[in-house]
């Protein structure tokens, strides 16, 4: 395995390992950006301005992007890798279901930012929107796997009619099927990321991504919403995880588009690079 192929394992393993412990999102497109940043020959003057976290914008509504977490500068990715200061783009506050990290509606209309790469065909900008969603993969692979073994540890303390709700074979078969699909998803993951850092992936790499990030987001949402209703009214309560992982499930798992749309995306490029 090469240098570059364990960094990419390490970078969704990484995601992944966050995703369990429900940490911020917004540091797995912090290290992306720095990653992307990195592999471009940029001057000092724009290496010391980034040195500072940076978020990413993804397209959001007509006319503006969307950034998670506050950052004094913003990469947006597209056909140009453009580099914006906070203080030269309006920036907006997202209602989101989220109560630990916050969500910005960004408008870069009118800002002149700093042009990173305009280079038609560049592959590290190619690889920028695959890692953005592989890893987002990964973290929701991770809440999914934190919703189930919080899951698995509740149903055996959970006490009805005398004995622990996980003795019922219902609840039981959900938990491994949920189990079974995670350990195939997060498999997955793994040979996806691998390949898109090694070059072995199609001939757009964000096809792959795309594909896995469907698979995990509608996971994400389904482990923990199975888990929140595992724990009852217990779970709803402000200082358990079990609805926080379900949040983050629900906010986190559209970054990039719906699942309809992401498999759409996937697809289209399967065939274009037929």
């Amino acid at each position: 395995m090469s240098v570059e192929t364990r960094q990419a394992a390490s970078g969704y393993s990484s995601a992944y390992e966050s995703g369990i412990a429900g940490a911020p999102y917004a540091a797995i497109e912090h290290a992306v950006a720095a990653e992307s940043l990195a592999s471009h020959d940029i001057d000092e003057a724009m290496r010391a301005r980034a040195a500072s976290p940076v978020a990413v914008l993804i397209p959001g509504a007509p006319g503006q992007a969307v950034a998670v977490g506050p950052a004094e500068w913003l990469l947006a990715v597209g056909p140009q890798l453009v580099l914006y200061n906070k203080d030269d783009v309006t920036r907006r506050p997202l209602r989101s279901l989220l109560d630990d990290e916050e969500l910005y509606a960004v408008d870069n209309g009118p800002a002149t930012g700093l042009v990173v790469c305009d280079e038609a065909g560049c592959t590290a900008c190619a690889l920028t929107p695959a890692r953005l969603r592989s890893r987002t993969a990964g973290y929701l692979c991770g809440l999914a796997q934190g919703a189930v073994d919080a899951a698995v540890r509740r149903v055996q303390d959970r006490v009805q009619f005398d004995r622990p709700i996980g003795s019922n074979q219902t609840v039981a078969f959900q938990l491994a099927a949920l189990t079974a699909r995670l350990a195939a998803v997060h498999a997955l993951g793994e040979h996806v990321s691998a390949r898109i850092e090694s070059g072995q992936a199609e001939a757009d790499p964000a096809g792959e991504a795309s594909r896995l990030l469907a698979a995990s987001a509608e996971l994400a949402v389904e482990a923990s919403a199975a888990g929140l209703h595992l724990h009852g009214a217990f779970g709803l309560r402000s200082d358990q995880d079990a609805q926080r992982r379900y949040r983050k499930a629900c906010a986190f798992s559209v970054r990039h588009g719906t699942a309809a749309r992401l498999r759409q995306a996937g697809s289209t490029r399967r065939e274009g690079s037929r």
